[in-house]
């Protein structure tokens, strides 16, 4: 049987049993897609222009497995040392993916205004014809 570490947080033996199944169940996907991301990087540095991009896909990876590692480690130990740090790794990722998110929404905004804007001036000198 595994030994448990009480929780200092006032949170009941069934929440903590909840987190921890949670956990256990979501750690293996989260170390396969962390490895997964970590090969998708090193596969985009093989090109040139991959090369500018690669570090984000890797560091995602990286943070990933890490928090795969202290996920194990909380479902092992109970600690809640090691469910804060599970989360703030996961707090990481989101955070970069949201950034990168928007930074898409911006970059498809400004070609579909630059799309508009030529289709509306290549109809204007068709015009001219």
């Amino acid at each position: 049987m595994e030994t448990t570490t009480p929780m200092a947080s006032g949170l009941d033996a069934a929440t903590i049993e909840q987190l921890r199944a949670n956990i256990k169940d979501t750690k293996g996907w989260m170390k396969f897609v962390g490895i997964v991301a970590i090969i998708s990087g090193a596969l985009y540095a093989l090109s040139i222009v991959g090369i500018i991009v690669a570090w984000l896909p890797i560091w995602i990876g990286v943070l990933l497995t890490q928090a795969a590692s202290r996920g194990n480690e909380f479902v092992t130990k109970t600690t809640p040392a090691d469910l804060i740090e599970y989360h703030s790794k996961l707090k990481t990722v989101f955070t970069i993916l949201g950034i990168v998110a928007i930074i898409a929404l911006i970059g498809l905004g400004v070609v579909l205004i630059i799309g508009l804007i030529v289709l509306i001036a290549g109809g204007f000198a068709l015009l001219n014809y």
